[in-house]
C-alpha cells in the first residue's frame, strides 16, 4: 500500500446538506410558528407543543410537595448530624407535621385516578412516619 504525502488528514469535509426552506416539519418553520406563536399554521404540528392547561391545584399541590421533599432532606442531614440534639429537632418536626396536613389539603382538590395524589399520598406518610418515631422517642437513643 503507497501513502500519498499531498494527502492532509482532516482536509477533506463532506458538502452541508442543503434545508429547503418551505419543508413542512423544518426548523425554520418551526421556530417560525413559536415566534408567532401558532406552530401549527407553520405546518407543524409535534406532541411537544400542544399546550394543556395545568390547573392551579395542581401548581400548589406540586409545590406543597416539593416544599415537604425539601424540609425531610433537611431532616435527615440534621438527623444525621450527631451534634443535633433532639431538642434542635423538635422545631423542624412541628413544621414537618405542618406541611403534612397542608400536603394533604392540597391532594383533595385532584382526582382520584391523578398520578400526583397516590404521589403526595406517599410524601404524607414519610412525613407522618418520621414524626411519629420522633414523638415515640425513637431518635433516643
Amino acid at each position: 500500500m503507497k501513502i500519498d504525502p499531498n494527502m492532509v488528514i482532516g482536509s477533506v469535509t463532506p458538502a452541508a446538506p442543503k434545508a429547503s426552506r418551505n419543508a413542512t416539519g423544518s426548523f425554520e418553520g418551526v421556530l417560525q410558528g413559536l415566534e408567532t406563536g401558532t406552530v401549527q399554521k407553520a405546518g407543524v404540528v409535534h406532541a411537544g407543543f400542544r399546550q394543556t392547561p395545568i390547573s392551579p391545584q395542581k401548581l400548589q399541590a406540586v409545590g406543597v410537595s416539593e416544599e415537604a421533599l425539601d424540609l425531610m432532606e433537611r431532616y435527615s442531614r440534621a438527623v444525621a448530624d450527631p451534634a443535633v440534639t433532639p431538642r434542635a429537632l423538635a422545631p423542624m418536626v412541628d413544621e414537618m407535621d405542618a406541611v403534612r396536613s397542608r400536603v394533604d389539603e392540597a391532594s383533595t382538590f385532584l382526582s382520584d385516578d391523578d398520578p400526583l395524589r397516590a404521589v403526595m399520598k406517599d410524601v404524607s406518610s414519610a412525613l407522618y412516619g418520621e414524626v411519629l418515631r420522633f414523638r415515640r422517642g425513637e431518635l433516643n437513643g
